[in-house]
């Protein structure tokens, strides 16, 4: 999650990042497989869930970012999730890129993984037929083939916040989640563990605090009720991330590659498609009023214009808890 959108020491972190999204979700390198330009086709059938861009901080020092799209495919009837994730040399020089697509009911399809750390690549191709898994891992030089049974009710690991929201329980207040879940970056199976401890406000944005172990680490996440990931925490690698309202905030001294973005995700993502950018489209600028001026237009009784309450709370917009998200292109239930 992403939600929750969705790595322990190269920054013990390489390891430590990627835990960060397992509940959050994405990653990249990819001239390295990409063959996929044919998943970009159906950009126009897709509906956008969410689209963001994160910092990436190391003990609160700005050492990368990450673009992160979840969406459905209204013709395929499939979910699907997209990241790139780029550090500079403190956050240990990782390229990584991921597009992983589930089933409406979020069972595994197939993903791509892609990770080039300094100029060590590796590559994960899966694909998934009923119970089974089929991985091609390419690296160093060398390919191996894995095929593995998966229980029924596993997931991607990027997945994790849609399936809270589709689970009985839905995302609120006390709700806890045991699974299984399938980490992209190595194609294995592992237990996790959930749990939605309260209820807080992040950068001006009602969201919950999820308490997440997946991969014998634990890591904090703060989402919205609709599974968008607003922030992570990983105290033990000192590893965070913070969405943040645009691009050039997020990529501040680091190089964003448009040619890469758009072989990965169809075009370059523009990060609006959020709970963060859309609250800097509606919060007024501040300006000071003439000397002897009224009150501001914006204000209200006990504000005075000075602040703008919560975006996104569950009063104003959101999804009943344990339903799922509504999509236009998904079937209904019977």
């Amino acid at each position: 999650m992403v939600v929750f959108q969705q790595n322990q020491t190269r920054i013990d972190s390489r390891q430590s990042i990627k835990k960060d999204f397992a509940l959050y979700p994405g990653k990249l390198m990819l001239s390295l497989f990409f063959a996929l330009a044919a998943l970009s086709s159906s950009r126009v059938q897709a509906d956008i869930l969410f689209e963001g861009y994160s910092t990436v901080l190391l003990d609160g020092v700005h050492v990368g970012f990450v673009v992160q799209r979840f969406e459905f495919d209204n013709k395929k009837q499939e979910f699907v999730t997209t990241y790139f994730l780029k550090t500079n040399q403190l956050g240990g020089n990782i390229t990584e890129s991921l597009k992983a697509r589930a089933s409406a009911a979020l069972k595994p399809v197939s993903y791509q993984f892609t990770e080039l750390v300094g100029e060590k690549s590796r590559t994960i191709d899966a694909q998934f037929k009923g119970e089974n898994m089929t991985a091609t891992i390419i690296a160093g030089g060398q390919r191996q083939v894995l095929q593995k049974k998966i229980p029924k009710g596993a997931f991607l690991a990027s997945f994790l916040g849609y399936v809270m929201l589709q689970g009985r329980e839905g995302i609120k207040k006390g709700a806890k989640y045991s699974y299984h879940a399938i980490a992209e970056e190595d194609a294995s199976l592992y237990s996790g563990e959930a749990y939605i401890d309260s209820e807080e406000t992040i950068n001006g944005i009602s969201a919950f605090k999820i308490l997440n172990t997946f991969k014998s680490t634990q890591f904090v996440s703060y989402c919205t009720f609709k599974a968008e990931v607003i922030a992570t925490r990983s105290p033990v690698q000192k590893i965070s991330t913070e969405l943040v309202a645009s691009v050039r905030e997020a990529t501040a001294g680091l190089s964003l590659n448009s040619s890469t973005l758009t072989h990965l995700f169809g075009n370059v993502p523009l990060g609006a498609e959020n709970p963060v950018s859309r609250r800097s489209l509606e919060t007024p600028p501040k300006t000071t009023p003439p000397i002897g001026a009224g009150p501001s237009p914006t204000a209200t009784p006990g504000n005075s214009g000075k602040e703008t309450p919560p975006l996104d709370t569950p009063k104003k917009q959101g999804i009943p808890g344990g339903t799922g998200i509504h999509l236009k292109g998904k079937p209904s239930e019977k």
